[in-house]
């Protein structure tokens, strides 16, 4: 009976760090897409793709702009750079135009 015992708290042990492990792992994933710093250049309008707001209220540790290129690339900015908000007024104007273009 007490190598019972001694079974049932290795075993429940070995589950709750494989769980814990399974944790660390999953969030350690989640943070390797975030941004860390921002680039330095601004980026030409003519290679942008789109975009995606990254908030450090969530996941991340800084607040991003990650502005995603023709090219397949993606570049972290600082949504307070005046470029940066320049850029995304400039994308959702093309947005609302290509939408306004779909109706018919």
């Amino acid at each position: 009976m007490i190598m019972t015992g001694l079974y049932q708290k290795t075993t429940g042990l070995v589950i709750l760090m494989g769980l814990l492990l399974l944790l660390s792992t999953g969030e350690a994933q989640s943070n390797r897409d975030c941004c860390l710093s921002y680039t330095k250049k601004p980026l030409p309008k003519r290679i942008i793709r789109g975009y995606m707001e990254q908030l450090s209220s969530e996941v991340c540790d800084i607040n991003a702009v990650i502005f995603y290129t023709k090219n397949g690339f993606r570049a972290c900015a600082n949504p307070k750079d005046m470029w940066v908000q320049k850029h995304l007024r400039w994308l959702s104007g093309k947005l609302k135009r290509m939408s306004h273009s779909q109706h018919f």
